[in-house]
């Protein structure tokens, strides 16, 4: 029994010599686990480990989420409670990552809400039946003679009928004042421009087809 002992250490100090190289560092075979670190008798608590796994993992989530652009197209959303952050039509003109937080909370419905939602939910005075001449008047579009707000909201994809009902939707958020740096005027404006000229001009040099005032648009309504 007594003579067992000195082979035991032998064996011990064998598989201690096995882990570490000639210069006692730990062993290159065997990835370093910061975690494991945590765990050593230096630091016996486990709850550590977890921790710090944890927030290893949490890192790149986090710098997704501060790196996401702050003027993201909105327009998927059709209910209330969702918001994003949008600004004039000037100001969206120069957007980029520098103008970060400038934007305001927008809370604008899409047209699909609009169309599907009861005249009571309308802000006053516009209502389903309200002509779209009646209001979007300078100037007259007479292909649109007759037609209502409702109607217009279910209009096609295409010109000049996507930007009408992007226009009427625009037009119902800046009246329940959902959109802030966008009113009821600035709306009519982008209509009227454009049904006249063929596109909106937000500020000088600056020319919009169709597709870029319902991009602009869309950014007022939840992401």
């Amino acid at each position: 029994m007594v003579g067992r002992a000195p082979i035991a250490a032998a064996r011990s100090f064998e598989l201690c010599s096995r882990r570490q190289n000639d210069n006692g560092m730990s062993d290159p075979k065997k990835p370093f686990d910061a975690a494991d670190a945590l765990t050593s008798p230096a630091h016996p608590v486990p709850g550590r480990r977890r921790l710090l796994r944890g927030g290893l993992a949490a890192g790149p989530v986090v710098m997704t989420l501060v790196s996401r652009p702050v003027l993201g197209g909105g327009g998927g959303g059709g209910g209330r409670g969702g918001f994003g952050l949008c600004t004039t039509p000037s100001g969206f003109v120069s957007a980029n990552a520098s103008t970060a937080g400038r934007g305001v909370s927008c809370e604008g419905h899409t047209y699909e809400y609009w169309k599907k939602a009861s005249s009571s939910q309308w802000p006053s005075p516009y209502k389903p039946g309200t002509k779209f001449n009646d209001v979007f008047k300078t100037p007259t579009y007479a292909p649109y003679n007759g037609k209502t707000l409702e109607d217009v909201l279910g209009f096609g994809s295409s010109p000049p009928n996507n930007v009408a009902r992007a226009c009427v939707a625009a037009l119902l958020n800046a009246q329940d004042g959902l959109t802030p740096p966008l009113g009821v005027s600035a709306v009519k404006d982008i209509w009227s421009e454009y049904i006249t000229k063929g596109y909106y001009s937000p500020q000088s040099g600056a020319h919009w087809s169709p597709d870029e005032i319902i991009a602009y648009l869309a950014t007022t309504t939840p992401v």
